[in-house]
């Protein structure tokens, strides 16, 4: 007789299709027939972007991968705070924001939250999974201008300021304690959580990577003049890891050893953003050369520019939850399969 299927199931995450076929007879002679199917793998280097659901020269800024799965960032030109999930589905949230506060560095909180900095109106702003904002002014000086932000070995919240010349702490509660001793008109920019217990963090203006540890005591290491460190990322190696500008690829001990490495990087290339990969390379953004590079912890670089639209003009990256490493540019936001 004729058969008809009933039942019939997919799981992306086994590959399995199971289907229950019924004859014209009845179901007595119902029989099931598994098929396996290979899943779809996407060749390492692949780009794919999202350019649609943000608001016209939005500004995308620093990305960050939430806890809920989904990657976060902020919007300078359009005072906002963006979502995207890793199929490319994109939210922007504006409510809750001081006006011309130019939201700029962004992480994931021990609290669940995702936290950033409001460059212009000088707080540090929370904003929960559903979108509700929460800003902090107490505590910072007027001005200085927070940028770098990131989650500490106490589970505070560190940032940078970068014209009030410090490093500041946030708790999940909103008490802010500030932290002088930097090299005047440092510029401090980026900050990350080092393996050794400290926070380390770049400043582009005197060429140097500082430490300061959870009792707020800096210490500085100078690195090749004129080369403007900004982004640092902690490596797999338990090295920390910093881009140049104006050099190349910097890595740096938690006891201050610096090496430097520009083999591989086409010159020029502005290297920006860095990030920790899942394979144990190092992920960084390439500004001028709108593209993005991989250092192993070798050193050997590799840059990848195949499906980067010209004037993406990558910026920040993030490992998301996917295995991928997203990235921001003006307009857009990528990812690149490791």
């Amino acid at each position: 007789g004729v058969a008809t299927f009933s039942n019939v199931s997919v799981s992306a995450a086994a590959a399995n299709i199971t289907m229950t076929a019924q004859t014209d007879s009845g179901i007595s002679n119902a029989t099931s027939t598994r098929l396996t199917v290979s899943p779809i793998v996407l060749a390492p280097g692949t780009v794919t972007e999202f350019s649609t659901g943000f608001t016209t020269n939005a500004g995308l800024d620093f990305i960050a991968s939430g806890a809920d799965g989904n990657l976060w960032f902020t919007e300078i030109n359009n005072n906002a705070i963006g979502r995207i999930t890793p199929t490319g589905t994109v939210t922007e949230f504006t409510a809750g924001i001081m006006p011309q506060a130019q939201p700029e560095g962004i992480t994931a909180g021990p609290d669940g939250n995702l936290w950033f900095t409001e460059f212009l109106t000088s707080a540090i702003g929370r904003i929960t999974p559903s979108g509700t904002v929460t800003e902090f002014t107490s505590g910072l000086t007027v001005n200085c201008q927070p940028e770098g932000i990131t989650v500490g070995p106490d589970n505070n919240l560190w940032f940078t300021e970068l014209t009030g010349n410090a490093i500041g702490q946030i708790t999940p509660d909103g008490v802010v304690t500030e932290f002088p001793g930097l090299t005047t008109n440092a510029g401090p920019t980026n900050i990350v959580k080092g393996p050794d217990g400290n926070l380390w963090f770049t400043e582009a203006r005197v060429d140097q990577i500082g430490r300061v540890t959870t009792a707020g005591v800096v210490t500085e290491f100078a690195v090749t003049a004129g080369t403007n460190p900004f982004g640092i990322a902690k490596g797999a190696d338990g090295n920390l890891w910093f881009t140049e500008l104006f050099g190349g690829i910097g890595r740096i001990t938690p006891g201050g050893t610096v090496t430097e490495f520009t083999d591989g990087l086409t010159p020029n290339a502005e290297p920006d953003g860095i990030t920790a990969g899942p394979d144990g390379n190092l992920w960084f953004t390439e500004n001028k050369n709108n593209a993005i590079g991989r250092i192993t912890p070798g050193g050997l670089v590799t840059e990848f520019t195949n499906g980067i639209a010209p004037g993406f003009v990558p910026f920040s990256i993030a490992l998301g939850s996917d295995g991928k490493l997203w990235f921001t540019g003006g307009t857009a936001i990528g990812s690149i399969v490791p």
